[in-house]
């Protein structure tokens, strides 16, 4: 049974924040942003779109561009920031994929349907 989880999520940019409802994505290796949130923060504009493949057969997404932000997951920062692509069309604004959930150990609770830091501050190994 798959399950979809939710939680809220901020976003802080050069040009400003967003709060928002994120969907975390165990099948997304990265994260990405929907671009009306995108503009919101101050994202770099790609000079021609690049297409990525989603986990769905036969769809495929472009990605506009990028942003560097901070993030605060369930009200808890990350300790660095981090890329996301831009995408346009996104059905939730932003999707928390296994780029930021691994290496601070987010995992899914399933019971709650809520995701959850397996310690608290969260830190991250740098090699």
């Amino acid at each position: 049974m798959a399950v979809r989880v939710l939680g809220r999520v901020a976003l802080l940019g050069s040009r400003g924040c967003v709060e928002e409802v994120a969907l975390f994505d165990t099948g997304a290796s990265k994260s990405f942003v929907d671009i009306s949130a995108a503009e919101k923060l101050g994202y770099v504009r790609y000079e021609a779109p690049k297409e990525v493949l989603l986990a769905v057969k036969n769809y495929r997404a472009l990605i506009v561009g990028e942003v560097t932000v901070g993030v605060v997951v369930e009200g808890v920062k990350l300790p660095i920031s981090h890329v996301f692509g831009v995408t346009e069309g996104l059905r939730h604004p932003v999707v928390i994929g296994m780029d930021i959930m691994e290496p601070y150990e987010i995992y899914i609770d399933i019971k709650e349907g809520k995701p959850k830091f397996k310690r608290i501050p969260p830190t991250i190994e740098l090699i």
